[in-house]
This record gives C-alpha cells, structure tokens and sequence, in this order.
C-alpha cells in the first residue's frame, strides 16, 4: 500500500526525472529509515542517484551519536555515499533567540541545501507523512493562520520534495517492521512541552473522540484549501502584474491607485506574494502585519511599515515600495503610549500594534514578540514608547543592569532598525525590550499569582 502512494505522489507532482541527483534526509527515525529505502528501491527505474545527508543536533548526547552510527551503518549496507555534520541547536537557540524547534529546523535546512549544492544534488527528499501535515494544519489553525498557512506541508516546494506526504505513520511503521529494520527512536518525541507533540499525543487523540476518521477529514481538508489556493494566488499573481511598477533585487513598487481597485479577497494575497519575492519566504509574517498595510491604503501622508526579517514597506505619492532597506528620506519619530491592562494601542510611528492582557499560564511556545509579566511587578498603567538616551535595564538571565544603548550593541541589532524597538515601561522601570528582552525583575516565578501578556503585533 505504502508503495503505491509513494509511486503515485511521485508521479502526480512529478519529483523526480531521469538523471536527478537525489539528497535523501535521514535522522535514522522511522519515517526518513522507509523514505530511504523506497527511494533505494526505485533507483535503478527513475535513473535517479542517491546521497545521504544525516545533521546531528546535539540535544541528546549518547543518544546523538548512536543515531549518526544507524545512518551510517544503512548507508553502508545500501552502498550510498554519505554526508554527517553536526551543530550545536541548543547554542544557535540561544544565540538567534529562538525556541528549540524553529532553530532545529533553520539549521537543518541550511544544512541540506549546503550539502546538495556541494554533491550536485539537485533534488532534496524529506521523510514528512500525512500525520506531519494534519499536525501542522492544526498548529498553524491554533496560532492563527490564513488559506495558504492553513494548506499545510506542500508535497513539493522548489528542491524539496515529500513522497511520503500521503502516506500514514502506522503504514510507515509497518513497512519498516516487513524490513525487519530498529529505526531509532527521539525520545523528545514524546515530549508534550514541545507544540507538535502535544498536538500529536493530546488534541489528535481528543479529536478522534468526537470522529474516528479525524485524520482521513482534515487531510481531505487541506488538499481542498490547497486547490483553492492554487487558484487564488494565480489570481494575485496576475494582480501583481497588473500593479507592479517595477522590480529590481530586494525592492519592489506597486502602484496604490492601481491596487486599491483590485478585489478586495486578492489584495491581501497580492501583498504577501509582493513581500515573498523581496523576503524569499513568508516567515513571521502574519494577518496583522498584511491587515496594518490594507489600512494604509489610504493615508495621505507619507508613512512606513517594518515588517518581519528586515523588511519595509512605505507608501509615498500613491507608490507602494516593499524593499529591505530603509528610506534615507524617512527619519525617526519619538512615541509614547499609556495603556491599562487590558488594552491594546497602536503606535502608528513604527506601523506596529501593543498589546495586553491576562494570561491562565505560561506559553513557552510563544515567538519573540509576545512576553509573559509578573503583574505585582507592574504600576498603576504601561508606558509604550521609543527609547530614550540613558535607558537601563536587567536583560533577563544577566546580572545587574544594562544600559539599553549596550544591550543593542551587544545584541547586534543595526542602529537604523533600533528607533524601532518599543521600551514598555511601568512604575518607572522598563520591564519588556519589546521582541528582543524581558527585565528580569518583571519575570514570572513560582510566587507569581497573577500573568500579563503583552505582544507586539
């Protein structure tokens, strides 16, 4: 059965052609152990040539190393040349400020492009199943997300490729069992701290008790969003072309006279596809950022937006310039904001919003632009402003204070971006460097009774 489906999604989205260098990822876990042999085992048929890449991520110790040696014992007894590195992920976390999985994934995809431009490989295959995409549809509908997020793992994007995007875990376990293989097992799989497998081992199994066949619904689902996405971005792109005034590498200008008479249901779809081809993807990117520049539309004055990953937008003389350099001709502007909690403000300046309110618990899951505050650590209301000369705080996990100005220093951030980065202040103290650093005396403890969200937007 596993076969079929994995013959069939090869055909429908045509992965593979006669000659293709294939870079096969394999972490040594059941599903990448099944992708590798069934690739194998159509080698000599598609013509195809097969290199293994296998990335230690350093987050298991002894367990880490017996993985590397699995990989490499399959690749000895398939007879396919092999490629093992490993990075730090725990210290890239750290370092990039990200949550474990985000930099996972970031140094394993540099990782394996790196590794297929160096073999030749023009093809990269990736070990994502059914269940992968079903969790994914269901993470991204908890965070918040579009037609396009809400479309899941697509079965082919640019070099990479999933011939086991169809295929159920319980089949893939099977197949390896008929092979009488021991794949490895990541016992952080098991983990619920981690949002994917507490999707995986608590709200899917939740959810079958409402429908048994969950599953089999949401992924009939996602390839019916996924068709009407198809259509709808061929419609933005045919759109962009209409607006487009011109292109040039990392910048990209529309006309706004041009683009407010499009449909409204395209125009935000427009936008991320203008921001995708400045960016090179959509990450971080979310409904409020695409929302803040709708409402743009029709300002009179000049104004800018800063938007995820280094990138503006500003709208000028009903032109609309997506570029990842900041306007020389658009100088910083001083802010300050009073709210309570709850509340919400928004701070037009940076083209951001400020956010507040209570919160039941702890979201270790949560990006950079959301932080978690001790509310007996607060005054009377929160200030949100720009920062000021002689600032100081306590970065968390640092001893003592810092002044603000050496904490960007430190921290890299480039000084035409720092204007930008709201200071959330209260009872005189700032207690959150907004997406970049939380003050230790505001952070939530063990005698916490009360938690305030705050997010940047």
């Amino acid at each position: 059965m596993i076969d079929k489906k994995f013959l069939e999604t090869i055909k429908e989205y045509k992965m593979f052609a006669p000659g293709d260098v294939v870079l096969a990822a394999v972490s040594g876990g059941v599903d990448s152990t099944a992708l590798l042999h069934l690739l194998h085992s159509i080698q000599d048929g598609a013509k195809i040539s097969l290199h293994i890449a296998h990335l230690n991520h350093m987050l298991r110790k002894g367990d880490a190393d017996l993985d590397v040696r699995f990989v490499e014992g399959l690749a000895q007894k398939l007879g396919l040349p092999i490629t093992v590195e490993a990075v730090d992920v725990a210290a890239l976390a750290r370092q990039e400020k990200m949550g474990i999985e985000e930099a996972a994934r970031e140094a394993r995809y540099e990782f394996f492009e790196r590794t297929a431009k160096r073999v030749g490989a023009n093809k990269i295959a990736v070990g994502h199943t059914a269940d992968d995409n079903i969790e994914t549809f269901l993470m991204r509908l908890l965070r918040g997300a579009g037609l396009k997020g809400l479309c899941g793992i697509p079965p082919k994007r640019g070099t990479i490729v999933r011939p086991l995007i169809r295929a159920w875990r319980r089949e893939i376990e099977d197949y390896v069992g008929a092979l009488k293989l021991v794949p490895r097992r990541d016992h952080t799989n098991y983990e619920s701290r981690y949002m994917r497998n507490s999707v995986r081992l608590k709200l899917v199994p939740q959810l079958k008790i409402y429908n048994l066949n969950i599953k089999e619904i949401i992924l009939q689902t996602i390839l019916l969003l996924t068709e009407d996405s198809l259509y709808i971005e061929n419609k933005a792109a045919e759109a962009l072309a209409e607006v487009q005034i011109e292109q040039n590498a990392g910048e990209i200008k529309l006309s706004l006279p041009r683009l407010s008479k499009v449909e409204p249901a395209i125009q935000g779809h427009l936008l991320r596809l203008a921001i995708e081809r400045v960016k090179g993807d959509l990450f971080q990117l979310s409904f409020g950022h695409i929302r803040g520049l709708l409402d743009k539309f029709d300002a009179t004055e000049r104004w800018e937006m800063h938007l995820p990953g280094g990138i503006f937008a500003a709208g000028a003389r009903d032109v609309l310039t997506i570029s990842r350099e900041k306007s020389a001709a658009l100088t910083a502007q001083e802010f300050r904001y009073s709210l309570s909690v709850p509340g919400e403000v928004k701070l037009p300046e940076i083209g951001r919003t400020f956010s507040c309110g209570y919160a039941d618990k702890l979201d270790k899951n949560a990006d950079r632009c959301v932080a978690f505050v001790d509310y007996a650590a607060l005054g009377k209301e929160l200030i949100v402003r720009s920062k000021l000369p002689g600032d100081r705080f306590a970065p968390l996990g640092v001893k003592g204070t810092k002044k603000l100005q050496d904490f960007f220093v430190d921290e890299k951030i480039p000084a035409e971006e720092r204007e930008a980065v709201p200071v959330v202040e209260s009872g005189g103290k700032i207690v959150w460097v907004a997406g970049l650093r939380l003050d230790e005396r505001a952070k939530v403890t063990e005698k916490t009774k009360r938690i305030v969200r705050l997010e940047l937007k």
